[in-house]
């Protein structure tokens, strides 16, 4: 089995559940931890105080392996983390730079890495919102922590901006990319499907656009950067490395398959490199360089 770093973080492997996948529930987390072993459990995004997700429905199918939902960050507060035996990746969000700040700071006593969300499309005032503060932000929770901090940011236009911004801040490095925005309307009610109106778009429709966005990123930059979007097969994650991602982040697969496709896919994985004789370092912005 390889092993890989983020941030000066050992990994067992370059897979990691994403955020949004693993419910804030402490015996829920375990049983994941103790079954699978994944390298790493991003937590959903917790904020200072509990939050209600919006009214359903929240969540819609629309196609083969896509999703929209927007169930607006709702979770049971930062006080509701609790120690695992896996690596926890801890999501903070939060409506202020305060907030965000406070969340932060109760995240890092369980965290090994803290990644701000600052790109959910799901809720005014917190998320994408928060979005042109970033550099701020990440100053600011960076002087009031010691543990790596990863941002989240989604599929916008101003993308290196606000990378760069992040990166100025003093952010180790970013999660790449969060939902795409969108909106279904039912026909015959002329209303939205989705009780907030809008959602955010995830899984394989969106894959595309976060390999063009990771490589963009990782060009401009040369950060460390955590993967996400739409990766359901060996070449879906393998796409990631090679324009830059360090580590692969997996969601809508484990909604779709479960989480023994975390371990297939790793098993895969380990073949792949043993069978083209490859190292891990061989594969990383390999399609950047060239």
């Amino acid at each position: 089995m390889y092993s890989t770093k983020l941030a000066g973080v050992n990994l067992d492997d370059v897979f990691i559940i994403a955020s949004g996948v693993v419910p804030d529930v402490p015996e829920y987390t375990e049983r994941i931890c103790n079954e699978y072993r994944p390298s790493a459990i991003t937590t959903k995004t917790l904020t200072l105080n509990p939050l209600k997700p919006h009214d359903a429905p929240t969540l819609i199918k629309l196609g083969d392996g896509c999703y929209m939902n927007a169930i607006g960050l709702g979770n049971h507060g930062i006080n509701s983390l609790k120690p695992s035996k896996c690596k926890l990746f801890v999501s903070v969000g939060g409506s202020s730079k305060e907030e965000i700040v406070k969340v932060s700071h109760e995240a890092e006593r369980l965290a090994t890495i803290i990644e701000i969300n600052l790109s959910s499309p799901n809720r005014r005032s917190f998320g994408a919102d928060m979005a042109s503060q970033v550099k701020e932000i990440v100053k600011d929770v960076r002087g009031s922590v010691t543990k790596p901090v990863f941002v989240k940011l989604g599929p916008w236009d101003n993308i290196l901006e606000l990378a760069g911004k992040a990166l100025d801040g003093g952010a180790d490095g970013l999660t790449l990319i969060n939902t795409l925005k969108g909106m279904r309307i039912d026909v015959e009610s002329r209303k939205p499907l989705l009780s907030y109106g809008t959602g955010g778009i995830s899984g394989k429709c969106i894959h595309p656009l976060a390999v063009r966005i990771i490589h963009d990123v990782f060009k401009e930059y040369s950060t460390e950067i955590i993967g996400v979007g739409g990766v359901f097969t060996l070449y879906d994650a393998i796409e990631f490395l090679e324009v830059g991602a360090k580590v692969v982040g997996l969601g809508t697969l484990i909604i779709e398959q479960g989480f023994g496709a975390l371990l297939s896919l790793r098993d895969e994985f380990e073949s792949f490199l043993v069978e083209k004789g490859l190292k891990l370092s061989d594969l990383i912005g390999s399609a950047v360089r060239k």
